[in-house]
C-alpha cells in the first residue's frame, strides 16, 4: 500500500454530518485538560471502526463521556513521552550559555560548530519523539491500557518500518497547514480552532495509515479493546422513579 496524503486531508468531509464533527473537534480543542482526551477518543474510535468495516460515526456530543474514557489512555501516554523529552530540551537550552564565553574569546569557529551540532541534535530529538510517541499513543489507546502502550518491541518495529515516512508526511502536513492557520487568524481567530481540528484529524489519519503499512510489512497488529469500537446506541431517556409517580 501507499500513503494517501489527500485522503488524510479530506477524510473529515466525507460523512453526512461533517460540520457537526468539525464543530465537536473544534470545541474539544478549547476545553482544558479533558478536551484532548475527548478528541483522541473520538478519532481512535472512528478510524478503528472504519478498519473493522463498521459505519463511520460523526462526532456526537451525547457520547462525550465515552470518548473521554477511550482518549484518557493515549493522552496520558503522550504526556509521559513528553516528560521524557524535557531533559533533552533543557540540555539544548544550555548551549547559548556555552557560546557566550566562546564569543568573548573570539572563537567563532567553535561557536558555529556547537550551534550546528546543537541544532542537529534538537532535530534528531524531535524526530525520535515523533516516531516513538505516536506508536505509544496508538497502542495505549487501542488497548485502553497505559502500560501496554510502552512496548519497546512495537515502538522499535514502528520506527524501523515506517518511521522516516511518518516524519516526512508530518513535515508536509505542517507546511500545508501554515496558510490555513494564517487564514484562521484573519477569521477573527476562531478559524484557527477549526484548522487545528482539521489538522488533528489528518494527523491521526496519517498515523493509522502508517500503522496499516507497518502491519503490511510484517509488523505487530494491535489487539483492540472491544470498548473502543462497541456500539454506543442512543442515550437513555430520563425516567421518573416509580415511587414518585402519583396515581391518577
Amino acid at each position: 500500500m501507499s500513503i494517501q496524503f489527500k485522503a488524510a486531508l479530506t477524510d473529515i468531509f466525507k460523512t453526512e454530518k461533517k460540520w457537526m464533527t468539525v464543530l465537536g473537534l473544534s470545541v474539544s480543542i478549547l476545553i482544558p485538560v479533558v478536551g484532548p482526551m475527548v478528541s483522541f477518543g473520538y478519532l481512535l474510535r472512528r478510524f478503528t471502526r472504519e478498519r473493522e468495516g463498521r459505519a463511520i460515526e460523526d462526532f456526537d456530543f451525547n457520547h462525550f463521556s465515552e470518548y473521554l474514557k477511550i482518549g484518557l489512555w493515549p493522552t496520558l501516554a503522550m504526556l509521559a513521552m513528553s516528560a521524557l523529552i524535557i531533559p533533552i530540551v533543557v540540555l539544548f537550552s544550555i548551549a547559548p550559555a556555552v557560546m557566550i564565553p566562546l564569543a568573548e574569546s573570539g572563537n567563532e569557529t567553535a561557536m558555529v560548530i556547537i550551534g550546528i551540532v546543537g541544532f542537529l541534535l534538537y532535530l534528531a530529538s524531535l524526530a525520535a519523539f515523533t516516531v516513538l510517541s505516536y506508536p505509544v499513543m496508538l497502542r495505549s489507546g487501542l488497548t485502553m491500557d497505559f502500560k501496554s502502550g510502552f512496548s519497546w518491541t512495537f515502538m522499535k518495529s514502528f520506527a524501523a518500518k515506517v518511521g522516516l515516512s511518518l516524519i516526512g508526511y508530518f513535515i508536509l502536513l505542517t507546511i500545508v497547514s501554515i496558510p490555513f492557520v494564517l487564514l484562521g487568524y484573519l477569521a477573527l481567530f476562531i478559524g484557527v480552532y477549526v484548522v487545528a481540528a482539521w489538522m488533528q484529524m489528518a494527523l491521526i489519519h496519517l498515523v493509522y495509515q502508517h500503522y496499516d503499512l507497518m502491519v503490511e510489512r510484517g509488523g505487530e497488529r494491535i489487539e483492540v479493546n472491544p470498548e473502543v469500537t462497541k456500539n454506543f446506541g442512543k442515550p437513555p431517556l430520563p425516567t421518573t422513579p416509580a415511587e414518585e409517580i402519583t396515581p391518577s
